[in-house]
C-alpha cells in the first residue's frame, strides 16, 4: 500500500466482508501534536481474541481464495515505521475496530492519497451499507455519511455525475482543510 487511502479501502473492504452494515472512517490530525490517527470501525461479525493476535501475521488470512493477507501487517507496517502503532479492538457478534497511529513528521509517513476517490468507490460499490467518514484536523472537521447524502436526495451513486460531483465535493472540503496545516507534514 503506498498511500492512506488505499490502506482505507483495504480495511474497508474486510469490514464488508465481515457484513458490516455500519462502517465509520476516520482521520484525526493534531497540528501540535505532528499525529494523525486513522481509524475504521465497523458492526460486522467481530473475530475472537485468538484470530485478532494472528491479524499482524501476513501468512494468516480468512479468506479462503488464498493464503496470505497483506492488508493489515502493511498498514501495521507504515504505522511502526512512523514510530507510530496499530490496535485491534474486536468481538465476535459486536465489531472490530482498528486504529493506526501515525506521526506525521516522520519522514517515512505515507501520503494521504485519493481519499475522496476511494471513498465513492466504497459508496458507489456498496449502496446498502452506511458509512461515515470524518476527517478532523485540530478542531476543524468534515464529515459526510450516506444517510447524510440520501436526506438531500442523493441516493444513488451509480451515475457519473452524481458520483463526481459528491466526489468533487469531498476534494474541495479536504483541500479548505489541510489549507489550516500550520505547518509542513509528510502528508499530502
Amino acid at each position: 500500500m503506498v498511500d492512506l487511502a488505499m490502506h482505507m479501502m483495504d480495511i474497508a473492504q474486510n469490514s464488508i466482508r465481515a457484513e458490516a452494515k455500519n462502517i465509520e472512517i476516520s482521520f484525526i490530525e493534531n497540528n501540535t501534536e505532528n499525529t494523525l490517527i486513522f481509524a475504521v470501525k465497523d458492526d460486522g461479525t467481530g473475530m475472537s481474541p485468538e484470530t485478532v493476535a494472528k491479524l499482524s501475521d501476513p501468512f494468516f488470512t480468512s479468506r479462503t481464495t488464498r493464503k496470505v493477507g497483506l492488508g493489515v501487517p502493511f498498514l501495521k507496517m507504515t504505522c511502526e515505521q512512523t514510530d507510530g502503532k496499530l490496535e485491534i479492538k474486536s468481538e465476535p457478534g459486536i465489531g472490530t475496530e482498528i486504529r493506526a497511529s501515525y506521526n506525521t513528521n516522520h519522514p517515512d509517513c505515507i501520503p494521504l492519497g485519493d481519499l475522496a476517490g476511494y471513498m465513492i468507490l466504497l459508496l458507489i460499490g456498496n449502496p446498502g451499507i452506511n458509512f461515515k467518514f470524518l476527517y478532523q484536523l485540530d478542531d476543524e472537521k468534515f464529515e459526510l455519511s450516506t444517510a447524510e447524502l440520501a436526506e438531500n436526495g442523493i441516493d444513488d451513486l451509480s451515475s457519473a455525475e452524481m458520483s463526481s460531483a459528491v466526489k468533487e465535493f469531498m476534494n474541495e472540503n479536504l483541500k479548505e482543510l489541510f489549507g489550516k496545516r500550520e505547518k509542513e507534514s509528510f502528508l499530502c
